[in-house]
């Protein structure tokens, strides 16, 4: 390489390169910090930190993950909402928490209008787990087991209005079961109570459960997909017990504070979208039951506005009172 370019040549080279970086990040800003409504630890940090570190290699940027659970997302939200509107301050999120907390926690925001839509960036699996110590293997024992019980089954979630916790008190109400919900702040908790019989039964996601399932301290009984996962093909979907054919969506997308300038969310956009066919990224995501997920901002917005006009009467038929 030495010999065909030389010392200039390769001199010149570094410098294109370099050029190139500068005017790749042009339109964005110096900084970026990604705020997640999630304890450390959890697939949604986690992979919140795979995207923010092949965004900072591909532009030279400094991208910063910060965690902030509190409120049960209620936090992380308002602290978007009130940032300012150049691209600094990115807001990850399920789509059903952005749409449902106004009406769960009366939040002074609109999810259709104090955010701007950036990129979708994945689709989440959420494995039914329980108890080592359950005597239920399977989905309809579970069911069998939950309608023995005196008041149902203590359900952890990691995430008030999650995906998972819409899903958990869905299965409750399809099938006319009573149900306790108890909340965590973050995935790793949960799991602790779990796997001490704490709880009867939780929704989460493969990269937590992996260990656990492993060691023997958690049993898998299905995940809510839509097809059987490569990772866990001898694990049952949802659909094949005929459970949860209609269920809280499970997307995770990135927003900006409202009135971000179109230049810089396209930018952001485009630049998700790379990252996220990165062969390492998308390997690691596969591997961790997470599936990628592309949208243009425009595409973003009507699935926000689609989840917006499920979540209303799904709030309200679920029983969930504003606090």
């Amino acid at each position: 390489m030495l010999a065909l370019f030389g010392t200039r040549g390769l001199m010149a080279l570094a410098m294109m390169l370099c050029l190139i970086a500068r005017v790749a990040a042009q339109d964005l800003p110096s900084g970026i910090t990604l705020i997640v409504p999630y304890a450390p630890g959890g697939i949604v940090d986690v992979t919140s930190r795979l995207y923010a570190d092949a965004l900072s290699r591909r532009l030279g940027l400094t991208i910063v993950v910060e965690n902030r659970p509190a409120g049960g997302g209620a936090v992380a939200i308002m602290s978007v909402k009130n940032a300012s509107p150049d691209g600094r301050t990115l807001l990850i999120h399920p789509g059903t928490t952005l749409a449902a907390l106004p009406f769960l926690e009366r939040l002074a925001y609109d999810p259709l209008k104090d955010f701007e839509p950036v990129a979708a960036l994945f689709d989440l699996l959420n494995f039914i787990a329980v108890p080592p110590d359950s005597p239920a293997n399977t989905i309809p024992q579970l069911l069998d087991l939950w309608k023995s019980k005196p008041g149902g089954l203590n359900v952890g979630s990691a995430g008030f209005g999650s995906p998972a916790h819409f899903n958990s008190v869905i299965l409750s109400l399809d099938n006319a079961l009573p149900i306790t919900m108890v909340q965590y702040r973050g995935s790793y908790p949960l799991t602790t109570d779990l796997i001490s019989s704490r709880i009867d039964m939780a929704m989460i996601s493969y990269i937590v459960a992996q260990p656990f399932i492993q060691a023997r301290k958690i049993k898998i009984l299905a995940q809510d997909g839509a097809a059987r996962w490569s990772g866990m093909p001898d694990t049952p979907t949802m659909i094949e017990s005929g459970q949860l054919k209609k269920k809280a969506s499970g997307w995770y997308a990135v927003s900006a504070p409202a009135g971000t300038p179109k230049a810089i969310v396209d930018r952001l956009n485009s630049e998700f979208i790379m990252a996220s066919r990165e062969p390492k990224l998308a390997a690691r995501l596969q591997q961790s039951g997470v599936l990628t997920k592309t949208a243009t901002p425009e595409e973003l917005r009507t699935l926000m506005r689609a989840e917006v006009e499920v979540v209303a009467p799904l709030v309200k038929s679920l029983g969930m009172a504003p606090n």
